[in-house]
């Protein structure tokens, strides 16, 4: 077995030669090339329960010559599309999901696949996707088997006032800046995603009060932000609705779709939140998962007791 140590701030891509992987390992190789960093492959796989297309139960032998042959396979893609690229490779025995949290620690970013060789194509999230998504330290981009953006699509980001939400505006930016495309921020809102507001009472509600409240939220959200990055066209998108079929809409015209971690709602002890975990599942783009790099590691078992602060509603007699 071979093993390169992670290089600082390089792209790691976790392979298995399925057509979901080989769409992450292109997504990974483009970032890399066009950003002059390195990249990392890793395929990884413990040896007590190889993930294999065949089956369980082959000798130590047999799994190093199927991981030569992902290995050899991968490498060539890479070097077909990008022959300066610096490539690296490392085959840990520990399982995918640990080997790829592990390089979280170092890497500039981690890039898998939606999907892995499970036979359960009920599965639409491989198990690996969504642990690593979950427990990464550094940004996790989930591809999906899917067509090209198109020329010039734009990267969209979804902005709900959150910690989470301004490191994954940080990151668009940046994204948005590097590619030469523009941004559009994604706020949306509804009564079971605000803080303190229940279904009951509802016709109290001024909505249109209530919508520039979330209106202010997105320009204080990227305040700042458009000085930064003033060749960066920003497009808002402020709607009443379902965060997650918002966000699915706007990827279907987005060439990436970045969320943070976790958002207003939740308990600590979910690591991964339901909008990005929802984002993941349905978007037609490749998708940003960004965590807080100084976050605490939170074990699932333990849960966050902490509240965020309850949303002002404004209310009136008129309705709607």
């Amino acid at each position: 077995m071979s093993s390169n140590p992670i290089q600082p701030r390089a792209i790691v891509v976790g392979v298995n030669g399925s057509p979901s992987s080989d769409q992450a390992l292109d997504w990974a190789a483009d970032e890399a090339a066009r950003r002059g960093l390195p990249l990392q492959v890793i395929h990884g796989f413990p040896h007590r329960d190889p993930m294999t297309r065949l089956g369980v139960g082959y000798t130590i032998d047999g799994l190093n010559d199927l991981a030569q042959v992902v290995r050899s396979n991968a490498i060539s893609r890479v070097s077909g599309a990008h022959p300066d690229l610096v490539v690296t490779w490392a085959q840990p025995i520990d399982g995918p999901t640990p080997a790829l949290v592990d390089a979280s620690e170092t890497a500039d970013t981690v890039v898998i696949g939606a999907r892995g060789l499970s036979r359960a194509r009920g599965l639409i999230m491989g198990s690996v996707s969504l642990q690593v998504s979950a427990r990464a330290r550094c940004p996790v981009v989930v591809v999906h088997e899917q067509m090209s953006a198109p020329v010039g699509a734009p990267v969209v980001v979804g902005v709900d006032g959150s910690a989470a939400s301004t490191n994954a505006i940080a990151y668009a930016f940046e994204q948005a800046r590097s590619r030469g495309v523009g941004l559009t921020v994604v706020h949306a809102w509804w009564m079971d995603f605000i803080e303190g507001a229940t279904g009951t009472g509802n016709w109290t509600v001024d909505w249109q009060a209530f919508a520039e409240v979330e209106q202010d939220l997105v320009t204080t959200s990227i305040a700042g932000w458009q000085d930064a990055y003033p060749e960066v066209t920003v497009g808002r998108h402020s709607v009443r609705g379902l965060p997650v079929q918002a966000l699915i809409r706007q990827s279907e015209n987005a060439c990436l779709v970045v969320v943070g971690s976790r958002g207003r709602v939740g308990f600590g002890c979910l690591l991964l939140g339901s909008v990005s975990k929802g984002v993941m599942h349905g978007a037609q783009c490749p998708v940003v998962i960004v965590h807080d790099p100084n976050a605490p590691q939170i074990h699932p078992d333990v849960a966050d007791t902490s509240y965020p602060p309850l949303v002002s509603i404004p209310t009136g007699r008129s309705g709607r």
